[in-house]
């Protein structure tokens, strides 16, 4: 799945800088070789944009999104919540956000071809198409879940959707000023069962090896140190 992503993502992005091409060398004729080297650098502006995307959509929503950069792969956001409520529909509109941008920066790009504005906009469009393409196809990359995967679990509320909305939801609580140990154990433990190299997964760990720890349950608490070590080999 992994290579059908980028298969599927490069080849409609090759294809679009081909229709690009020939309709900047119509317009500008050798000119137009500076906008062919605009349209392959454009791709960390359009990661960039993409990015923006999610921050400007999580800042709507009370959602910090912190991004990671991944110039020819799928970039990723740490979420931070600013509220525990609500947090299934702020996440899904946040996860939309890049997206979003993406499809505005290709619809730019389609209206300049037609010439109605400027066509050397249009220079921004492959590198849209391709991380579009690339970020909603449901699939699990190296540098984590894209966009599509995260709405797809999120839209049909998997087990894996439910532990990180509720560690999301735990996080949101001590941010807010709740102590870790004053926690109600329920949204540690009466949680899905998911795979353990989910990053979800990790982090609900991370969180019951540090409730345990203060609260002063030396036996538990290790417990889940020993755990979190053995679960290094995902992070």
């Amino acid at each position: 799945m992994k290579s059908f992503n980028f298969i599927i993502a490069s080849v409609c992005a090759t294809l679009c800088a081909l229709s690009c091409g020939i309709r900047l060398w119509l317009i500008y004729g050798l000119l137009a070789l500076p906008c062919y080297a605009a349209v392959i650098l454009s791709l960390p502006f359009s990661s960039a944009m993409h990015e923006l995307g999610h921050m400007l959509f999580g800042f709507a929503v009370k959602i910090k999104a912190v991004p990671h950069f991944s110039v020819l792969g799928s970039s990723s956001c740490k979420i931070i919540p600013g509220t525990q409520y609500g947090l299934r529909g702020r996440l899904i509109f946040t996860t939309l956000g890049g997206l979003f941008v993406n499809t505005a920066i290709i619809a730019v790009g389609t209206v300049a071809l037609f010439g109605v504005i400027p066509v050397w906009l249009c220079v921004f469009m492959p590198s849209s198409v391709y991380l579009l393409l690339l970020n909603g196809i449901s699939a699990e990359l190296p540098s984590g879940k894209t966009d599509g995967m995260v709405l797809s679990s999120l839209i049909t509320d998997s087990d894996e959707a439910r532990v990180m909305l509720a560690v999301l939801a735990i996080q949101a609580q001590i941010l807010s000023g709740t102590p870790i140990d004053e926690l109600d154990e329920n949204l540690l433990f009466a949680v899905p069962v998911i795979r353990e190299d989910d990053p979800a997964f990790i982090s609900l760990t991370q969180l019951r090896y540090e409730y345990f720890n203060a609260k002063g349950d030396e036996k538990r608490a290790l417990e889940y140190k020993t755990r979190l070590e053995e679960l290094k080999e995902y992070i």
